[in-house]
């Protein structure tokens, strides 16, 4: 059953990809065309890796069990979370990067499901909070770091006056306050995945153990400060637009290092 579901959300992942990269290549009137059925091949996608995942846990390859499923989990939850944000043609550029960026996550978890043996016992309370957490984390990122994306591209086009009439989208004061509204919701939750996780390695290996993850013990610190000074800058000076997306991006930038370094250890 993984595999059928596995290759049907595959398939619908790729016919979004392609609808959302027809709609950015082509000229279409108001009544949207590729996007239309880009979101609806990204929504059919997104159900089927819920349901993939679903039967993944019934085998015995639940998301906390390495970091390759916990990165499908996550890049399932920002498909999802994109939709409801995409109604009314907004955001529509996002959904070119996270329809490959939900077939990479779903490849990932499929194809190394079988790497590491899950949570350590003794563990497994601060191990499978840790791990929701950061994919969590990792959804939440992704879809700012996508928005931040968004802003930028529209102030460069804007500052070139390079204008595209008749299209959909939110202006940049609409991109700006998305984003701000998502990194503060997201930052909360890093933090308390930076926090299940150095309570999970303490508790497994003590307070030596921390030297080994100097790597990724500095990168979730570099996410963190660039989340939490975005804020602080923005509540203390009014600090938005280009500057706190290129934070967010620094961010989510660190995040992913931290994955790739999760990813070539656990192999």
């Amino acid at each position: 059953m993984t595999l059928v579901l596995f290759i049907l959300s595959a398939l619908a992942y790729g016919a979004a990809t392609f609808a959302y990269g027809a709609e950015r290549s082509e000229d279409h009137s108001r009544d949207g065309g590729p996007q239309r059925w880009g979101r609806l091949a990204l929504a059919v996608a997104g159900a089927l890796h819920v349901g993939a995942i679903g039967a993944q846990c019934v085998e015995g390859d639940h998301p906390f069990k390495n970091i390759f499923l916990a990165t499908s989990f996550g890049t399932m939850i920002a498909v999802g979370c994109y939709l409801p944000l995409s109604r009314r043609g907004r955001l529509v550029p996002l959904g070119a990067v996270l329809a490959p960026l939900g077939l990479i996550g779903l490849v990932l978890g499929v194809v190394f499901s079988g790497l590491g043996e899950g949570v350590v016992p003794g563990a497994k309370g601060l191990a499978s909070a840790h791990v929701g957490l950061a994919s969590l984390g990792l959804a939440g990122f992704a879809l700012a770091a996508g928005v931040a994306s968004l802003y930028l591209l529209a102030e460069r086009r804007l500052r070139n006056k390079v204008f595209r009439p008749g299209r959909g989208g939110m202006s940049l004061t609409g991109l700006d306050r998305l984003h701000h509204r998502l990194v503060l919701v997201v930052t909360p939750v890093f933090t308390l995945a930076i926090v299940t996780g150095v309570l999970w390695i303490l508790e497994l290996g003590g307070p030596d153990s921390l030297e080994g993850r100097a790597f990724e013990l500095a990168a979730a610190g570099v996410a963190w400060v660039a989340s939490v000074g975005l804020l602080i800058a923005r509540a203390a000076r009014g600090t938005r637009g280009r500057r706190a997306a290129m934070l967010t991006l620094v961010a989510f930038a660190a995040i992913l290092g931290i994955v790739i370094w999760y990813g070539v250890n656990a192999s």
